[in-house]
């Protein structure tokens, strides 16, 4: 009996529907994303070797890169069905070379649509691995790493340890603290990513993040009563229905609220005319943004919404009711970074660069020399700022802030410091009194019960607790949210972890169908009891 063709994905929800779409005629397996990247802690790329990067084996891979080795040694045809983007070329030329594929065979599968004649016909169209545009790819990656790395290095010394900000989150940050236009502005007809980002957030009152993720779901998969197909095509190029027959109420029953929402929000913007006028109010939020990016001609679609999560993360912004604004750490980015990176930030320059980048994917420039002309000049301002650095400069560490929340035990202020398990607040009258709190840090996950975003709140032993943004939703878990969703409802998955055992993953919504029966509601419900009994 012949070896049955592999196929690899990027994700378990895209798998699952191949696996329907396809039959037992093909094995249909994740690599649960990058396999490998460079090092956090250090630059490891090599500046005098024509930019070669050190990829090492990222965290938590080893037992699927074992898996995956098995299965691609048994399978008889290995095809890459990885997302029809850069990144999605990238993943599929590291598998290549880590599992021994040829990536001059005919491995490469585009799917821009998860519907069974549209994956047949990209089998039978299958290509070889498109090295322009991983180097492409490459190039951008590498250039991000080496700019917010060397930041990151002239930060610990100008304001302390642990600061680093990238090419475009330098330019978000100073868009931010700008002073955004009341007005309005027109966006295209054409339903494009960003578009539906601009249209959910107006709309639906979707985040930008909540917005992709769901919208990836609806391009993976959707189980229609067993059924399993994508309903829109991938969301990065323009966006279109896979059956434009498939009204959002005809299939309402299968999609969660969410999902729902956003698949009638396109449907309706495909079918029906769509008001293209937004209207902006003044303040600094996400239409605001968005908008502003648009009109300096910024490709922002892929990178705002991991941008705005990692400088609400980092501190270097606040977010109150849907409006940002710069915080005293922000400030001192800013300040650092003025006089030295204010071209190499800039809209003009990114923008320069990404159509270098574009040229290299369409053959027509080199990626060493494109990544050399940036980093020349970026060099040169590196070495001005780190020139302005006292002779005995030294790495200053995460200094002691204080905060408007009164010590309840003495009635000093309380201080936010930074421990082995994150951030705290501890009292400003210690050793007199030792009290400590937690604080509450913003998570890019959302709550599976309202919708709203999750915080992380850091107790002493460095034991977290995860619950909601809302002050009306009751919501908590001690088990991390993943980045991963259900399959079956589009909720945050979660994992709950046993000693010296593999973690248990589940969806945090307790309605899900997948809840139905599941070990973690006897584990939940007996940590509730043994939390009651305690209090009492």
């Amino acid at each position: 009996m012949a070896a049955k063709s592999l196929i690899l994905v990027e994700n378990g929800n895209k798998a699952k529907t191949l696996k329907k779409l396809l039959g037992n005629s093909y094995a249909v397996v994740s690599t649960e994303g990058f396999l490998k990247a460079m090092p956090k802690s250090r630059l490891a790329i090599d500046e005098e070797n024509n930019y070669a990067a050190d990829y090492k084996t990222i965290r938590g891979q080893g037992p699927t890169m074992k898996m995956l080795k098995k299965a691609t040694l048994d399978a008889g045809r290995i095809y890459i069905a990885s997302n029809p983007d850069g990144e999605g070329e990238f993943l599929a030329n590291q598998c290549c070379e880590i599992f021994g594929i040829n990536e001059e065979s005919r491995c490469r599968i585009i799917c821009s649509e998860l519907t069974k004649d549209s994956v047949k016909t990209a089998i039978e169209n299958a290509r070889p691995i498109n090295m322009k545009i991983v180097e492409a790819y490459q190039a951008k990656q590498l250039v991000d790493k080496i700019a917010s790395h060397k930041i990151g290095e002239y930060f610990s010394y100008k304001i302390w340890r642990g600061n680093k900000v990238g090419r475009f989150r330098a330019m978000l940050l100073k868009l931010i603290a700008d002073t955004q236009p009341a007005g309005n502005f027109e966006i295209s007809k054409t339903l494009t990513d960003k578009n539906l980002q601009i249209l959910a957030r107006r709309d639906l009152k979707f985040s930008p993040t909540k917005t992709k993720l769901i919208a990836a779901q609806l391009y993976e998969g959707i189980n229609l009563d067993k059924n399993y197909m994508g309903l829109i095509t991938f969301p990065a190029t323009e966006i279109k229905l896979t059956d434009e027959n498939r009204t959002p109420e005809s299939i309402k029953e299968f999609l969660n609220m969410n999902q729902f929402k956003l698949y009638q929000l396109i449907y309706s913007a495909l079918t029906e005319k769509f008001d293209t006028k937004i209207e902006l109010d003044g303040t600094c939020n996400d239409l605001s943004l968005m908008t502003a990016l648009d009109n300096l001609k910024v490709d922002w679609a892929d990178y705002y919404a991991a941008g705005i999560s990692s400088l609400i993360k980092r501190q270097y912004i606040s977010a109150e009711n849907g409006v940002y604004k710069i915080t005293e750490l922000g400030e001192k980015i800013l300040s650092a970074l003025h006089g030295f990176f204010d071209n190499d930030f800039s809209a003009e320059t990114y923008n320069n660069f990404n159509s270098q980048v574009e040229e290299i994917a369409e053959g027509k420039a080199e990626k060493v020399s494109v990544i050399g002309e940036y980093c020349a000049k970026f060099n040169k301002d590196f070495e001005k700022a780190m020139a302005t650095l006292p002779p005995d400069a030294k790495i200053q560490e995460v200094p002691v802030v204080e905060t408007d929340e009164i010590c309840e035990k003495c009635g000093h202020k309380m201080v936010l410091k930074h421990g082995r398990y994150g951030n705290f607040l501890a009292c400003s009258n210690y050793p007199e009194c030792k009290n400590i709190k937690p604080y509450f840090e913003r998570t890019a996950q959302i709550c599976p019960k309202c919708g709203g975003q999750l915080v992380k709140r850091i107790f002493r032993g460095g034991r977290a607790l995860y619950t909601c943004e809302n002050s009306d939703c009751d919501f908590s878990s001690w088990d991390e949210p993943l980045e991963k969703t259900c399959n079956a409802c589009g909720s945050t998955m979660f994992a709950h972890k046993f000693k010296g055992r593999v973690p248990m993953l589940y969806c945090g919504n307790e309605n899900c169908t997948t809840r139905a029966g599941h070990p973690i509601n006897k584990i939940l419900e007996d940590a509730k009891k043994r939390r009651e009994a305690k209090k009492k």
